[in-house]
């Protein structure tokens, strides 16, 4: 028996990446198979740390020792074989991963779970130093120790982690100036109005806010940051740069295998690849609605932990498909610029095909849910989450809500109430286990 057949035989299972996705996987795959040989590799020793608590670390909340998320033990205590090494090559026909050190390990089922990097401002002046782009624990540190010598802050982008860096050094008491390529805030969740009530509040906390305009240049003096030039002429003195535009998965040890990829890996709702025992969970993969085919890589820490979980359950053949989790339909709440903000599935759609239903309008809030042929596809809260569940629930069976249209956001109106009535199940808020315990070998 050759050494990949006698692995194979004791099913062991590789994770490229120690982010949340991996780990939670890791986690699952060992509480559901204590005696399975798990590989984890990894550039960083130290397991994930809570990305959610960055933005608290940067405002000088909290410190260093509260952002990770596993401690330094974690691989001992899950038993789990950790390779400081790098994938540089998957060779899917005879299930092995190569390593940067030239070793080559052999799998019997492989998860990608090797997450994304951030992408960086391509203009003149990117490389002088205090320009940054905000991912890791180390490029916070490097914005920590320069903010001593800063008065004033650009930060450019218009997602959450823009948003929430321009609040945490506002806090700071440092000058800031949020520039914004597009009309609106994070254009794939908020629409102009929950777009407009975010900004009010920024500038109301006196941001600078600058819509429709990018970086054309950033200027230097002895290779340092002393101000930008925008599309529309404005130039800015600054001694920082914060880049928050985006993420690209880590495709580069991916797509020359034969793994079909976007933006991101594509996967099935099994979280499989298009070759046999592959999968892939996280920043990496590109998710797809299943009822508009729209495609987006999501980024967000939640959906990154239920893949995670997902992959797990399904590389172990205990994924129950009867409620699938569909990471186009997570639920994401927190806090935009101090406002409750809770949203399900697609938010901001445009056409004639899709129906907005609208509370009431009220100070600092505003809620919708997005119909199509009367079933909702999507829900937005800003300032009041109230019955956000109830909507998601009702946006993961399908439920139409046209009987109750005109009563959604009534006062004395509870969607949780109706769905009861109708018998719908509760929300999913990620994969879960069959009730039967197959195998690998029960295949």
């Amino acid at each position: 028996m050759g050494e990949q057949d006698a692995m194979t035989q004791v099913e062991p299972y590789v994770i490229l990446g120690n982010g949340i996705a991996g780990v939670t996987a890791a986690e699952t795959l060992r509480s559901e198979s204590p005696g399975a040989a798990i590989a984890m590799i990894a550039s960083d020793s130290l397991p994930v740390y809570y990305r959610p608590a960055l933005k608290d670390y940067l405002a000088g909340r909290v410190g260093e020792e509260k952002l990770r998320a596993r401690p330094a033990t974690f691989y001992q205590e899950q038993q789990l074989y950790y390779l400081a090494d790098r994938v540089v090559g998957i060779n899917p026909q005879q299930h092995i991963v190569q390593l940067q050190s030239g070793r080559q390990l052999p799998y019997a089922r492989l998860l990608l779970a090797n997450g994304a990097q951030p992408r960086r401002l391509a203009c003149p002046g990117g490389e002088l130093t205090g320009v940054t782009t905000l991912r890791s624990v180390a490029d916070y540190q490097t914005v920590l120790a320069r903010l001593p010598a800063v008065r004033h802050v650009v930060v450019v982008g218009g997602g959450t982690l823009a948003l929430e860096t321009v609040e945490s050094l506002r806090q700071r008491q440092y000058e800031v100036t949020h520039v914004i390529r597009g009309s609106t805030l994070w254009p794939v969740a908020l629409d102009t109005t929950a777009s407009d009530l975010v900004l009010q509040q920024e500038m109301r906390d006196g941001v600078t806010v600058r819509l429709n305009e990018e970086i054309a240049e950033i200027t230097g003096e002895r290779g340092q940051v002393n101000g930008v030039v925008t599309t529309g002429g404005a130039r800015i003195a600054c001694q920082m740069v914060i880049a928050a535009i985006g993420i690209e998965p880590n495709l580069d040890c991916i797509k020359h295998s034969g793994i079909a990829c976007g933006r991101g890996v594509r996967v099935d709702p099994l979280l499989r690849t298009n070759l046999p025992d592959i999968y892939a969970a996280g920043d990496v993969v590109e998710t797809v609605d299943p009822r508009t085919g729209r495609a987006r890589v999501i980024g967000q820490w939640y959906p990154a932990v239920q893949q995670g979980r997902a992959a797990a359950y399904s590389m172990l053949d205990l994924l129950d498909m009867r409620r699938p989790f569909h990471a186009s339909a997570f639920y994401n709440a927190t806090f935009l610029y101090g406002l409750d903000f809770a949203a399900v599935g697609l938010t901001n759609m445009q056409g004639s095909q899709f129906q907005d239903i609208v509370a009431e309008p009220r100070p600092r809030r505003y809620r919708k849910v997005t119909l199509y042929n009367g079933v909702p596809i999507g829900m937005l809260a800003l300032g009041e989450r109230r019955e956000a569940l109830a909507f998601k629930r009702a946006i993961d069976y399908s439920v139409s809500l046209a009987p109750v249209a005109s009563s959604l956001f009534a006062d004395d109106f509870s969607l949780t109430n109706w769905l009861d009535r109708q018998g719908v199940p509760p929300p999913i808020m990620g994969g879960s286990k069959k009730d039967t315990m197959p195998t690998m070998k029960d295949r």
